[in-house]
């Protein structure tokens, strides 16, 4: 355990009993999202990406934040993230009462007690909750992540709908008025066929996906056993046919994407649209008043998300060269993807060839506009 007098803050390990009730615990503050769940760390867990290490603060001996994360071991390199980048996780860091803590407190903290109890060379805190002066005086550095976020207008969805762009809109009435079938799905079936997807739209832009299968399995098997996974797919009408597919999270008051993909081949039908506005309903339906679309893209403009940049990355470590290192490894990793993806195309482009069909558009025959 770690303690300063002055900000009567300590930081520890969360007890048996506090873990078993780890969602109550932690849902209690709120600036808490999903992420902060225990289905949510355990699906990074069983993915394989590192050891969960489940943090509580204490002042004047009450529990006043929570901070889980995952301990990662690189050879004789320890990290701890909350989280790392990578991990296809929307935030984490400290989940916290700031009326009890601070900032500067919590850093002031946690910092020796990682370094100290864990051995910790490294600490990635991503949040949208931390003083930036703080963070910066404990020898943070910053890196803004903007993502995008849409209202949802639950008693009034139509205003929802006009927040899209017409050429949204209007994707969306052509889908329905192509018959197109979408449907939430609860068999683990799903996984194969929307990693499938993803691989092929990555392999299109010219990279890879920067997860395996297993992560896309663990993160369906744990957020639909907590209630809150919301998969859906869609199909041509009258056949079994799936042309696009997402993974979406619903928490609360916030409806969280994490992934979405199509079938090339059937991009003419723009299925996305139709798709993401069906899981949009439901989620209003429920209460949902808000969608973050978990990064940028000028197509989640088209779906009425306006940019963010209220979150941001802070990464810390115990020498200097292992942060010049991290970021080396970080421009490494994505001229490795870029190059593997442009492999990728290749393939799928010799793949067509020898098809002898080209691209393909997947616009049925009878070409109906919108």
């Amino acid at each position: 355990m770690t303690q300063t007098a002055a900000a009567r803050a300590l930081v520890r390990e969360a007890t048996p009993r506090e873990l078993a009730a780890w969602d109550e615990l932690v849902t209690q503050f709120t600036n808490h999202r999903l992420v902060h769940r225990a289905a949510w760390i355990r699906s990074l867990e069983m993915s394989g990406l590192g050891r969960p290490l489940w943090l509580v603060f204490e002042s004047n001996g009450d529990v006043a934040g929570c901070l889980p994360g995952l301990l990662v071991r690189l050879g004789p390199i320890r990290l701890f993230g909350s989280p790392l980048e990578g991990w296809q996780t929307v935030s984490l860091g400290p989940a916290f009462d700031p009326a009890r803590l601070t900032t500067a407190g919590m850093m002031e903290t946690l910092v020796p007690y990682l370094e100290h109890r864990h051995g910790v060379h490294h600490v990635e805190l991503m949040s949208r909750d931390l003083d930036p002066a703080d963070m910066v005086a404990g020898g943070f550095r910053e890196a803004h992540v903007v993502t995008y976020r849409v209202p949802l207008h639950a008693g009034n969805p139509e205003a929802t709908l006009r927040a899209f762009k017409e050429s949204a809109r209007r994707n969306v009435r052509r889908a329905a008025k192509l018959g197109l079938v979408v449907q939430f799905e609860e068999d683990e079936s799903f996984v194969d066929e929307h990693y499938d997807q993803l691989c092929e739209v990555y392999a299109r832009n010219g990279v890879v996906v920067p997860f395996g299968k297993r992560r896309v399995l663990e993160c369906f098997r744990h957020m639909r056993a907590a209630g809150q996974l919301l998969a859906v797919s869609v199909r041509l009408p009258r056949t079994t046919t799936c042309i696009a597919t997402g993974m979406f999270f619903q928490d609360g008051r916030e409806l969280l994407l994490w992934t979405w993909t199509h079938r090339t081949r059937y991009r003419w039908y723009r299925a996305t649209e139709l798709m993401t506005w069906t899981v949009m309903q439901r989620a209003m339906a429920a209460g949902c008043t808000s969608i973050d679309f978990m990064g940028g893209g000028d197509f989640k403009a088209k779906l009425g998300g306006e940019p963010e940049l209220s979150k941001s990355r802070w990464i810390r470590s115990r020498y200097r060269w292992l942060t010049a290192a991290r970021s080396a490894a970080a421009h490494g990793y994505r001229w490795q993807q870029a190059l593997r993806g442009r492999l990728g195309q290749l393939r799928l482009a010799l793949a067509d060839r020898l098809a002898g069909n080209g691209e393909g558009s997947g616009m049925p025959a009878h070409g109906v506009g919108a």
